[in-house]
């Protein structure tokens, strides 16, 4: 962040200067800012209430365009919640890289900026309240602000979905088009939610899907970029942002009906992704090589769920020549199939081949303590039966009782609360010989306030069960009793 406020230059001078200084010392993040301010001659008196003030700002914008004059204004206002200790907050100086994304696609250059500081790109907010007028601006433009996660803040700014559209199809800041693709994504889940909740059907925004497909497609991206940009918000991610009343089972039929609309609206485009970065050198695992095993990898994914078949996954696996790719094509026939001969053969043939190699075969575990649907509690219990289930191996307990506690939503939060009475158990034993873990596995309860009303009282009823126990420990009792507080 100081990097944004002080330029590349002023950067540069600051860090040569602090190692000039304190190069080997101990130096405090007082002597850090002291040597930016006295390579640059800016005064950062207000910037380092950064190290000093708890809380992350939440920054409210709002925006209006005047065509007569061919200004945009944009209101700014920065506000920290109380914390103990510290009841009033002073304002933060908030660097917010900006473009204003006009109608052509093209970012605005503006003739002027008034209302505060405004430098390469960039608004300096250091007031509560704060007003900057662009002048020069042609038409209508949309705002993209807080670009590259210019400051760590929390960002509230209504947009449109047109807005996000352009941005997500304009923008040359990756990380802004990712985000304007992420909010462009939460709304279609949850409407998916409430539709299968509703027993309605599911309708995906088509300038949603076309967006998606477009990015998908575009040699001009990295691959690492599309794959990042193909993966949608998680079935947690839509719970978190719902917030209350929530039924994994319809978030997760929902989620998988979007990823099926997408799949089947951008078909030739994902055939085309699977095959085009098929690995045909040795496997290397620079940036580069990664990036495109992870777009083949989520093309393989639409693509299970366009043709609603194992059989790609199945040859992918056995055609795999490095771990990333055999893993991902297992986890996709274990998670959308894994009933079939395909998956149980796959498993098989992953155990037989790992079975001596200890990490690999967490990830076996993993796999399947991941597989969705309310088979999973019976598939937990067979697999702690295994050979190679080793209750007293922190590990081998993370991958198959904390995956299914924190990675299976449907499975574990399956309704007759069967898997909280499990995970009940479970937690009390293990912090018979290792409080630490338990308590660590413990927290994916936390949320349990926000499920609909059946499934939160079941696990009410579980985490009283750990409360009651007698001889817990005090991690496993501080986490349990602060969770049934609230």
């Amino acid at each position: 962040m100081i990097a944004t406020i002080l330029g590349e230059d002023g950067f540069r001078k600051g860090t040569d200067l602090y190692f000039e200084r304190h190069d080997g010392e101990a130096a405090t993040v007082e002597d850090f800012v002291k040597c930016f301010e006295d390579a640059t001659g800016r005064d950062l008196t207000q910037f380092f209430r950064w190290y000093i003030q708890a809380g992350t700002p939440l920054v409210s914008a709002s925006t209006a365009y005047d065509s007569a004059s061919a200004t945009f204004t944009l209101s700014l206002e920065q506000t920290v919640a109380p914390t103990p200790g510290q009841s009033r907050k002073e304002p933060l100086h908030i660097p917010l890289s900006t473009a204003l994304i006009l109608d052509n696609g093209q970012i605005a250059t503006p003739i002027k900026v008034e209302g505060g500081e405004f430098k390469d790109g960039v608004l300096h907010l250091t007031e509560r309240s704060q007003s900057f007028t662009f002048t020069g601006i042609s038409s209508r433009p949309v705002l993209s602000i807080n670009r590259s996660f210019s400051a760590p803040i929390n960002l509230h700014m209504e947009q449109s979905s047109d807005d996000l559209i352009q941005i997500a199809r304009h923008e040359t800041d990756l990380f802004s088009r990712w985000q304007a693709l992420t909010a462009l994504a939460l709304p279609n889940l949850i409407a998916a939610t409430q539709a299968v909740r509703s027993g309605n059907e599911v309708s995906v925004d088509p300038a949603f899907i076309s967006t998606l497909i477009e990015i998908a497609g575009n040699d001009e991206f990295e691959p690492a970029f599309r794959a990042q940009a193909l993966t949608l918000p998680s079935e947690a991610d839509v719970a978190r942002e719902m917030g209350k009343d929530n039924d994994p089972d319809a978030i997760h039929k929902a989620r998988n009906a979007v990823m099926r609309a997408v799949a089947k609206a951008g078909i030739e485009t994902f055939k085309g992704l699977f095959s085009g970065f098929e690995e045909k050198d040795d496997y290397s695992p620079d940036a580069a090589s990664a990036g495109r095993r992870s777009l083949r990898n989520i093309a393989m994914s639409y693509l299970s769920y366009a043709e609603e078949t194992p059989e790609r996954a199945a040859q992918a696996f056995a055609n795999a020549s490095n771990m990333t790719d055999m893993a991902y094509s297992l986890s996709v026939m274990t998670q959308r199939f894994p009933d079939s001969a395909e998956a149980s053969d796959a498993l098989a043939t992953f155990e037989t081949r790992f079975a001596d190699n200890a990490l690999v075969m967490d990830k076996w575990f993993t796999l399947q303590a991941a597989i969705p649907g309310d088979g999973a509690l019976a598939r937990i219990t067979s697999l702690m039966a295994s050979k190679h289930f080793i209750a007293t191996n922190p590990n081998r307990v993370r991958s198959l009782i904390g995956t299914f506690a924190f990675g299976n939503p449907t499975g574990f939060n399956r309704a007759d609360g069967k898997a909280y009475d499990f995970l009940a158990e479970q937690i009390i034993a293990i912090d018979k010989r290792n409080p630490q873990l338990a308590a660590r596995i413990l927290t994916s309860m936390r949320s349990w306030r926000s499920l609909e009303a059946v499934r939160a009282d079941h696990a009410r009823e579980a985490l009283t069960t750990i409360e009651r126990s007698a001889g817990l420990s005090t991690d496993v009792r501080d986490i349990v009793e602060r969770m049934l507080k609230g």
